[in-house]
């Protein structure tokens, strides 16, 4: 288990290791924008203070930031396929999702 603070609605949920933080999220009633929640359309991109706080990014999670034009680093992920590491606290802060719309993203990707 680890805290994932959700900024800026302010809640702090303690999560399961290997949740999705799409999951923690629906389940505590934050807001957050999600689409297909398979990976396809970007929607649920989110910016994250800590990228080792979550698992992974697999082949799938990487290739979508890239095509539409968002780091792939770690530091934004898509809230559909983050898992909790739970290893480590985080903040995750969905008001990125004000700043994109993955239908007309053209730029270089930098934040």
């Amino acid at each position: 288990m680890s805290l994932i603070k959700f900024i800026p609605a302010n809640v702090t949920i303690d999560a399961a290791k290997d949740t999705k933080l799409l999951v923690v999220a629906r389940k505590n009633q934050i807001p957050i924008r999600f689409g297909c929640a398979s990976a396809r359309c970007g929607t649920c991109a989110v910016k994250v203070s800590d990228p080792s706080a979550f698992l992974p990014m697999q082949s799938n999670e990487e290739s979508l930031l890239k095509r539409i034009n968002l780091p792939t680093g770690g530091e934004v992920r898509l809230a559909c396929q983050a898992r909790n590491s739970g290893t480590t606290d985080t903040m995750v802060d969905i008001s990125f999702q004000e700043t994109y719309s993955p239908d007309d993203l053209e730029g270089d990707g930098s934040l």
